[in-house]
């Protein structure tokens, strides 16, 4: 009897039987590698480039037929994963993330799931095998969107359970192979189509796990909303994922997604944004403390547009001399501001100025002795320090940001966070803010609304008496009247000044995104209180925010002021609660 046969299943086996044993690996040690490299390259790719309009969301504009047929005609023969990955590298970009399979459920893969794959179209190539060969030949981590929604297939979140388990089975045999056939996949960027998760999200956490004990997986298994995927982990998520833009900092694990050019998919006539507008994009989120996941998407041919390429190539050059200051760094300990931002690393703080110019900049005092501070070029920058303020000389600016260096006599890790300065003066500015009920506490929290920052905004949290764990695989979409009822529509917000001080005007700000106006402003009957004693008294009261919502009251001496929401119909954002003292008197 030949042998021969029998050694490669058992070799097969071998090699894989640990993977699927092993546990994952502590958070902490799986997001190291994460943190370090701060900056990774999206891509989205598939047959909808062929029309040049958007992945997925353009399935029903274009007609589903159509969109669904366009794969029969997808032939990228210009396809070369080597040039993506030369790019993603000559850009200091250090990791890799494709949409392996997107809502429109297209598989970019070899899958044995489904027709509907990359083997069936003209091209006839396994795109994320080639790509995952390059990526690991060139040292860069490698991820994979994937969604686990899926709108071509009928089963998914079909009404009736047997037909979404079917679906789930299916979605899940996907999901294994792509964790199974293509090497180490350190990142699993999990998305959300705006219905609730088609399996339990923990399925797909744990077989993720078991598969890849080192991956980490981002935060959209769990959300009900949006702006829970932008603020909160979850239990089944590593870090949070704001989407399109990037508002402040977090001490936890974030990354901002978002376009060089101006859709996710390729695009006609598309023109990638500026060198200075991707490097400060790129700043604000190391700044913050977070990462920036850069999006490019390639042609119907398979190609990165030359004007993107060339933008590649000109973030790389500006990135590559100041390396030091961005990958391996935290965010802080001063915290961005509109004109510069921070970075750290051991007994080094970075400042990235990214406006202004001045040829002296003033910064909040820094509590710890600076022992030498040099530009780029090693050349020294004049400053002084008091117990008040930084001031730093800059007698010249770059053109995108200028870097200075300031060597402290202890790690900067030591250092708590440093506010910058208040641009508005309110009495609430960083001051201890609490709420009966939060969305995530990063950019959703209750101290969004101290912040001076409008980008960022409190919002009321789940209803404690949902089960969200029954809404999995229902078709429940997040703007509708019945999944907003699923949040907090009444609570307060409370901020606490420290001490007792003369109030006399208020300044209300709801969050509004001006492309869905419809979805914002939603407060119908509110009020204004501050605690006398065991009380809590009326000092004013109203309908809508608004954008804007001001009133002088009769001055009242007070330590803790709330915002009362008594009546909304969901979706509120409120992004600054802010007091300010009598006028003409100053803030004792």
């Amino acid at each position: 009897m030949n042998a021969k046969p029998l050694l490669l299943p058992l070799l097969f086996l071998l090699i894989t039987l640990p993977a699927v044993s092993q546990k994952a690996l502590p958070q902490a040690q799986r997001l190291q590698w994460w943190q370090h490299d701060r900056f990774g390259m999206f891509i989205h790719w598939g047959p909808a480039t062929l029309t040049g309009k958007e992945i997925s969301w353009s399935r029903v504009g274009t007609g589903k037929s159509r969109y669904d047929s366009l794969y029969r005609r997808f032939n990228p023969v210009k396809f070369n994963p080597k040039e993506w990955v030369r790019l993603a590298k000559a850009g200091g970009l250090k990791y890799v993330v494709l949409t392996a399979k997107h809502h429109d459920g297209f598989c970019l893969w070899n899958t044995q799931t489904t027709d509907y794959n990359i083997m069936s179209s003209p091209f006839g190539r396994d795109v994320c095998k080639e790509l995952a060969e390059a990526v690991h030949e060139a040292g860069l981590q490698l991820g994979w969107y994937f969604s686990p929604g899926d709108w071509k297939d009928p089963d998914c979140r079909n009404p009736e359970a047997e037909k979404n388990k079917v679906f789930e089975n299916r979605m899940q045999q996907q999901l294994r192979e792509l964790l199974s056939n293509y090497g180490k996949i350190s990142l699993l960027w999990i998305d959300y189509d705006g219905w609730p998760c088609p399996t339990n999200p923990k399925n797909v956490y744990d077989m993720a796990h078991r598969l890849q004990p080192g991956i980490i997986l981002n935060n959209r298994l769990e959300a009900f909303n949006p702006d829970e995927s932008h603020s909160q982990p979850g239990r089944y998520g590593d870090y949070v994922t704001p989407e399109g833009f990037v508002a402040g900092y977090g001490n936890v694990p974030w990354e901002t997604c978002t376009n060089m050019g101006h859709q996710w998919a390729w695009r006609f006539e598309d023109k990638p944004r500026s060198a200075k507008e991707v490097v400060h994009t790129l700043l604000r989120c190391v700044g913050g403390n977070g990462n920036l996941l850069l999006n490019v998407g390639p042609d119907s041919l398979g190609q990165i547009p030359p004007l993107f390429a060339s933008r590649l190539q000109e973030v790389g050059d500006w990135i590559k001399p100041r390396a030091e200051a961005i990958y391996g760094t935290k965010g802080g300990p001063y915290t961005p501001a509109q004109e510069y931002v921070c970075t750290q690393k051991g007994n080094r703080i970075f400042l990235h100025l990214l406006a202004g110019t001045e040829n002296e900049v003033m910064l909040p005092a820094l509590p710890a002795t600076i022992k030498k501070a040099t530009f780029l070029n090693g050349k020294p920058v004049q400053f002084s320090q008091t117990k008040a303020q930084l001031r730093l000389a800059v007698p010249a600016r770059d053109s995108i940001a200028t870097l200075i260096e300031l060597t402290l006599d202890r790690p900067a890790s030591q250092l708590a966070p440093i506010l910058p300065f208040s641009k508005t003066g309110s009495l609430a500015y960083a001051q201890k803010a609490t709420a009966s009920s939060v969305v995530g506490e990063f950019l959703h929290g209750s101290g969004s609304t101290v912040d001076d920052n409008k980008a960022t905004y409190w919002k009321l949290g789940r209803r404690s008496d949902v089960n969200f764990e029954a809404q999995y695989g229902k078709p429940l979409y997040y703007r509708t009247k019945e999944a907003k009822a699923m949040f907090d529509q009444t609570g307060w917000l409370e901020v606490d000044l420290g001490k007792p001080q003369s109030v006399g005007q208020i300044v209300l700000n709801e969050f509004q995104r001006k492309n869905n106006p419809e979805l914002y402003s939603q407060i119908n009957r509110f009020s204004v209180q501050y605690q006398k004693g065991n009380e809590w008294l009326t000092l004013a009261s109203g309908q809508q925010i608004g954008d804007e919502w001001r009133q002088e009251i009769q001055p009242v001496k007070a330590q803790r002021f709330r915002l009362v929401i008594q009546e909304s119909e969901g979706s509120v954002g409120v992004s600054e609660f802010q007091l300010f003292p009598p006028k003409n008197q100053t803030p004792n």
